[in-house]
């Protein structure tokens, strides 16, 4: 279906998406987010209070952890010294209200994903950490690591005296060859498995491995790290003795300031503070409990009683608990974030151009640059984001990474702001007019992850329109369109974007000649810049690319940037005093040792 957007109607769009708010969900919560029924709310927070672990259950679906004796203190450096407020908690345990994941599962290296493993993530440790300021991978139970002299195998140094749970002894290469082998295990449903699939563990000795790949990939370190969870190290001598985990059973013993003390399937999982001095922080709070509840009105509802203490509510309930004394937080990090892709500028070296199709109207840098012009962003955010949409000056590379270029910034508005007259002055200098008119696609699609895209589409070729382009609105089969995409069939249409992948995998992904293909500008240097990019394994010369492909992004205009989203949590400040979250990628629930009591 083709045809134009009236002005009026996108006047009627713009008055009712301002009239109505939309819920912006964080990535780790689409996993799961309604998939269940309302739970019961269970006791209020002040009966949350147990002066030891609760007896175990023996009924179907209920777990409990096994008792131990604790293994003696470790000794750990100054600047590994445990964190803590130092403030002494209302309550015993913080209870955080989460819908329930798409699947529940105790073994996280099988039978879970990076969209799931939260749900016993605080039990387990990772060889590499990532910084919740910046993003930038830090050293966890690896030490250090280094690029080896092939190019393309890391060696990690393991740190030495860190004890698993539950008297389980001291982490060991051991327990990185034994984790990554559930990984790659035939029967493994690890949404990664196949990556891993790809890389071999040489043990050199105790607390020192090398990874070996059979190729280079720069995503690697990322794809083991805490940003994006995989590789949760668990305990060999545990599995050892007590075989693979299940619902009924304990997860395998981790390295995690928590240790695990119970499930309930279907209601919650409950963890416990070790009880000797961890290795790298020391929670405020003694226990942490996910409650899961489906419904957000459920969810709200608790937190206004202080049954829960931090959950996410969408858009239109915020306002009500804010009245009540919540406080709304927002992640350190952006993740997930929306913007328009130009489907039609696709390497190929084979023809004159070295592109598969010539007459794109796409690889005319002025046309991006005009389209991009035409877009009133602050209306669109005004509209369809509550506001609350954080401006994209730059695709894939988040602006707290440490390669940041602040002249991004700088000159955005000088050169992708909102300028009518600039965009058609950009399109006569190509050649456009009332007699020549540019065309484009638009395809008007509803994103799973955002269902206002289809009203955002129609107000964006409003813009386009303005400026004398016929925007065609394209109605398409999903299957249809998602066959024409891979077959590149598309040179002048702009599909709709959401997601919340890291810097490398982005570029690689959205703006490479490398599958999947086919839904984003592929352009012949920056092509050349991330195929380089990709054979880096070096994480500072990584960041020397990733500028250089930045730099080079900007100035091409390869893609309508609209908005990072942020990951945003509603706090109950009687109890919690704050939660400077990163809002990681793959779940919003990581790093303790950032919540603090009250």
């Amino acid at each position: 279906m083709r045809n134009s957007v009236l002005s009026s109607k996108r006047a009627w769009l713009l008055v009712a998406a301002m009239a109505m708010v939309l819920a912006l969900v964080a990535a780790c919560s689409s996993d799961g987010d309604d998939s269940s029924g309302s739970t019961p709310a269970g006791s209020t927070a002040g009966q949350q209070q147990p002066a030891a672990a609760d007896a175990p259950q023996s009924a179907s679906g209920s777990t409990s952890a096994p008792s131990a004796a604790a293994p003696a203190p470790t000794a750990v450096a100054a600047s590994s010294a445990p964190t803590s407020s130092g403030s002494e908690p209302k309550i015993t345990r913080v209870i955080i209200g989460n819908p329930a994941p798409s699947s529940e599962g105790n073994n996280p290296n099988i039978e879970l994903g990076p969209l799931t493993t939260f749900q016993i993530g605080p039990t387990f440790e990772y060889l590499i950490g990532y910084d919740p300021a910046t993003g930038d991978l830090v050293p966890q139970l690896a030490e250090s690591w280094s690029v080896e002299p092939d190019g393309i195998s890391t060696r990690f140094i393991l740190r030495k005296g860190v004890q698993f749970h539950n008297g389980w002894g001291e982490f060991t290469a051991a327990d990185v060859v034994f984790t990554h082998g559930q990984i790659v295990r035939e029967d493994s449903l690890h949404a990664i498995s196949r990556r891993y699939k790809l890389a071999t563990i040489e043990v050199i000795n105790d607390h020192e491995i090398v990874f070996k790949l059979s190729r280079a990939n720069a995503e690697a370190l990322k794809q083991i790290s805490e940003q994006v969870g995989g590789l949760e190290i668990e305990s060999a001598a545990n599995f050892a003795e007590s075989g693979l985990p299940n619902l009924t059973t304990s997860p395998l013993a981790g390295t995690g300031a928590y240790q695990f003390k119970e499930r309930i399937q279907g209601q919650k999982v409950v963890f416990q503070r070790v009880p000797y001095d961890h290795w790298r922080y020391t929670p405020d709070f003694p226990e942490l409990e996910y409650r899961w509840m489906g419904e957000a009105s459920t969810r709200l509802a608790a937190l206004l009683t202080d049954e829960v203490h931090i959950t996410q509510l969408p858009e239109d309930l915020i306002p009500q608990a804010e009245a009540d004394g919540m406080k709304l937080i927002s992640g350190a990090l952006s993740g997930q974030r929306v913007f328009l892709s130009f489907k039609g500028v696709y390497l190929d070296s084979k023809t004159a151009c070295g592109y598969r199709h010539c007459d794109s109207p796409f690889l005319d840098r002025n046309v991006r640059q005009a389209l991009n012009r035409a877009v009133n962003r602050d209306e669109l955010n005004t509209a369809f984001f509550g506001g609350k949409g954080q401006k994209m000056v730059m695709n894939h590379i988040p602006p707290t990474a440490s390669y940041w270029n602040t002249d991004w910034d700088r000159d955005f508005d000088a050169n992708w702001g909102f300028n009518p007259t600039a965009a058609r002055a950009l399109l006569a200098e190509s050649g456009y007019n009332d007699d020549n008119p540019l065309e484009v696609g638009v395809e008007v699609t509803t994103h799973t992850q955002y269902g206002q895209s289809a009203d955002v589409l129609e107000i964006i070729a409003g813009y386009w329109n303005d400026i004398g382009v016929k925007a065609n609105l394209l109605t398409i089969d999903s299957a249809t369109n998602r066959a024409n995409t891979r077959a590149f069939k598309y040179k002048d249409h702009v599909g709709f974007a959401a997601t919340a992948s890291f810097d490398i995998q982005g570029w690689r992904v959205y703006n490479s000649h490398v599958v999947p293909r086919g839904g984003s500008l592929e352009l012949i240097n920056t092509g050349a810049l991330i195929d380089q990019l990709q054979a880096e394994m070096d994480s500072a010369k990584q960041n020397v690319l990733l500028r250089q492909i930045g730099d080079m992004a900007f100035n091409e205009y390869m893609g309508i940037y609209l908005y990072w989203i942020p990951a945003q949590l509603v706090i109950n400040p009687n109890f919690v005093a704050s939660y400077n979250f990163p809002g990681s990628l793959s779940a919003i629930w990581t790093h303790y040792e950032l919540l603090k009591a009250n």
